[in-house]
């Protein structure tokens, strides 16, 4: 494989979510979860380049949406990019992430730098 990308780490965790995609409602479990993705169980109802929202039910009171893109959808799991969330969801997707984390301070270290690079005006993609 090519060299490694992620600015964020993955941390091994069992979350249940539901994925909203072209007015479906799909049940998934996370396998692995960052602070910019997750992998979940695999899903072949979930196509990459399929845009979702990610809805983990966390208690009553508490849900997190996270908007997101399918960018991997093998036998070995659907990959799904984290691309917005509000600043509720932030705090509890990084809580989830922390509290799964060997290190949870470096989660912390981690969200002082940013996850990419900012695209330059004139610049494409």
């Amino acid at each position: 494989m090519g060299e490694e990308k992620r600015r964020r780490s993955r941390v091994c965790a069992q979350f249940d979510a539901y994925v909203y995609s072209d007015g479906e409602k799909i049940p998934v479990s996370t396998q692995n979860i960052s602070m910019k993705g997750a992998l979940f169980s695999p899903e072949p109802r979930l196509a990459e380049d399929r845009e979702c929202t990610v809805v983990f039910v966390l208690s009553k009171e508490v849900t997190v949406r996270l908007k997101g893109m399918v960018v991997r959808s093998t036998d070995e799991g659907t990959a799904i990019d984290f691309e917005s969330m509000d600043e509720n969801a932030f705090f509890h997707l990084r809580n989830m992430v922390r509290y799964s984390a060997r290190d949870a301070d470096m989660i912390d270290k981690e969200l002082q730098v940013p996850a990419f690079e900012p695209q330059r005006e004139g610049e494409d993609d």
